[in-house]
């Protein structure tokens, strides 16, 4: 049974600089510009003659035409950065991941590409090899923009917390605006076990940051930590509300319910919404909550 002093983590980056990139989705985001020049017409290929029939032209598919021009301007980081999107919105991880490293092998700066790697990473646990991609702009290796700079580096800031490295990443969050500083620390305190400085932490964030859903889902972690239920509740539904595509609020529900309200019947129906939206299960309700009756229909256990 779950020990009712730990409810779970919303296991997300919760930076409001990073919602954006980071957070959520499982397709990429187009977060820059397309180059200069003509890429709005579509590429075409030449269909069969048939007899004494005039040559056709037939547009590419957005892929095949993404990876064209990705051959055509090898100096542009933004073509496989494309080809990566599609690649994902397709299901091809791996081939979205390479084009990503193709892209910044193109330019270690380009932001977008560094960002969509980074969170491809952390939702992998990969979170070495994110440090590795990332230090350089810690560092002032890489140069970018500032807006991108705190993106990239509130996603050190989580990975190395993954790791365990605490320290470390409260020093990355400390370089940090005011606005992503807030919301990264506000994570990293809910993931402790400083019952006051989570409170103040998820409190300040969401002065900083009130339209984050992910930092209500933290804020509600908070307060059912200091055994508000009522309060903890009313931050989750919040967040749901706001975001119902977001599993975490419903697994945090159903951990309210059962080990807080000790009402199992209330904590299968907030499972059950929960296993709609995600598998993932860190702290096995499954086994309890999760019979055949409770999940939706088509899920397994995974």
């Amino acid at each position: 049974m779950r020990s009712p002093d730990r409810p779970a983590l919303d296991h997300v980056l919760v930076a409001s600089a990073l919602l954006a990139l980071l957070t959520g989705c499982s397709v990429l985001h187009l977060g820059h510009a397309a180059p200069s020049g003509d890429v709005t017409g579509v590429a075409t290929q030449a269909k069969p003659k048939k007899g004494h029939e005039k040559s056709e032209q037939t547009p590419l598919d957005p892929l095949a035409e993404a990876q064209l021009r990705s051959q055509e301007q090898p100096d542009q980081p933004w073509w496989p950065y494309q080809v990566a999107t599609l690649e994902a919105k397709s299901g091809h991880t791996a081939e979205a991941e390479a084009s990503l490293r193709a892209a910044i092998a193109r330019d270690s700066s380009y932001a977008p590409a560094l960002s969509a790697l980074s969170r491809v990473l952390y939702e992998q646990g990969r979170h070495e090899e994110a440090i590795h991609l990332l230090a350089p702009v810690r560092d002032g290796r890489v140069t970018v923009s500032d807006g991108d700079r705190a993106t990239l580096l509130a996603g050190l800031a989580l990975h190395e917390a993954a790791l365990g490295l605490e320290a470390d990443a409260r020093e990355t969050a400390s370089a940090l605006p005011r606005d992503a500083a807030a919301s990264v620390g506000g994570y990293l305190a809910v993931r402790g076990t400083d019952r006051d400085a989570a409170d103040k932490a998820t409190a300040s964030a969401l002065v900083v940051a009130p339209e984050s859903a992910a930092l209500h889902t933290n804020r509600g972690i908070a307060l059912l930590r200091a055994a508000d239920a009522d309060g903890a509740e009313k931050e989750f539904l919040r967040a749901i509300e706001m975001d119902p595509s977001r599993a975490a609020p419903y697994y945090n529900l159903a951990i309210l319910e059962r080990w807080y309200r000790l009402d199992s019947a209330a904590a299968a129906a907030r499972f059950k919404q929960y296993w709609s939206l995600s598998h993932a299960d860190p702290d096995s309700l499954y086994a309890e909550l999760g019979h055949p009756g409770n999940v939706a229909e088509g899920g397994t256990s995974k």
